[in-house]
């Protein structure tokens, strides 16, 4: 069956509203292919409501959302036919496993951090890593989630509304599996200092300069008199083009210039 939007009446012709079936209806032409040969085609007017319209989008809104859906629709001459869609890509999704990132932050309040993974297990997620910190009164939430495409997509949907009845923000992002690197040098800094602007700053850019990757980065301030102490520890991994040999030096200098109470560089070769 071909529906084409022609919008023309029985000679070619545009009907008036008033002959289209109710007031602002809309007018698709239908043309009926021959099943056999000795049937002919047909081509008859269709009045479409708003209503019907509308349905008819509500059912291409859901098709994007599942693999396969059906649907009796009974049409206007007295036959019923089927809509039947199916979606390749949903079906090879619905066997993966996906992966979902999700940052809460909010204030820190007895019971939060339950209320989120249990809406999470709720869904059908799994918590595959996860982090939680307390800065200030605020506590920040991060969590990398797996599962399967309609778990994930039932959780990105629900969240932000149970968010603001829990007063969070959150925020989410799709990522992949993560493919550790292989690295033959790792290392461990580790400095303190007098607290102050820019510190970490000029740590970070030392590290890049002589081709350190940062995989993991912690800095705590100290507080006490005269001044506070800011001790920042670094897990580093040497990228390829970067050289291990004079790093430890390199780096007493750096923390010698900066006026360091104390630090330390440990390099760790990996043998096969």
């Amino acid at each position: 069956m071909d529906i084409s939007p022609d919008f023309q009446g029985r000679y070619g012709k545009a009907a008036p509203l008033e002959k289209q079936g109710r007031p602002g209806a809309s007018r698709v032409t239908i043309r009926q292919k021959p099943h056999c040969a000795s049937r002919g085609g047909t081509r008859r007017t269709l009045v479409v409501t708003p209503q019907y319209r509308a349905r008819c989008n509500e059912i291409l809104n859901k098709v994007a959302m599942q693999d396969r859906w059906q649907w009796p629709m009974a049409s206007p001459f007295g036959l019923c036919h089927c809509i039947h869609i199916r979606n390749p890509l949903m079906d090879e999704r619905r066997f993966m496993t996906h992966y979902l990132v999700v940052t809460a932050i909010g204030t820190d309040r007895p019971g939060i951090v339950n209320e989120v993974t249990r809406h999470v297990s709720g869904c059908g997620c799994n918590i595959v890593d996860s982090r939680l910190g307390i800065f200030g009164n605020e506590f920040t939430f991060i969590m990398l989630l797996s599962g399967d495409w309609n778990s994930l997509m039932q959780l990105e949907i629900s969240l932000p509304l149970r968010s603001q009845e829990w007063d969070l923000i959150t925020m989410m992002k799709r990522t992949e599996r993560h493919q550790s690197l292989q690295y033959d040098i790792s290392a461990n800094a580790e400095i303190l200092i007098r607290d102050q602007p820019g510190i970490v700053s000029q740590c970070t850019q030392f590290f890049s300069d002589h081709g350190w990757d940062i995989q993991a980065m912690q800095t705590i301030t100290l507080e006490q008199q005269p001044f506070n102490l800011l001790k920042a520890s670094f897990q580093l991994n040497l990228a390829k083009q970067g050289e291990a040999a004079g790093s430890q030096t390199a780096f007493a200098g750096f923390c010698r210039e900066l006026g360091a109470e104390s630090f330390e560089f440990i390099v760790n070769h990996k043998h096969a």
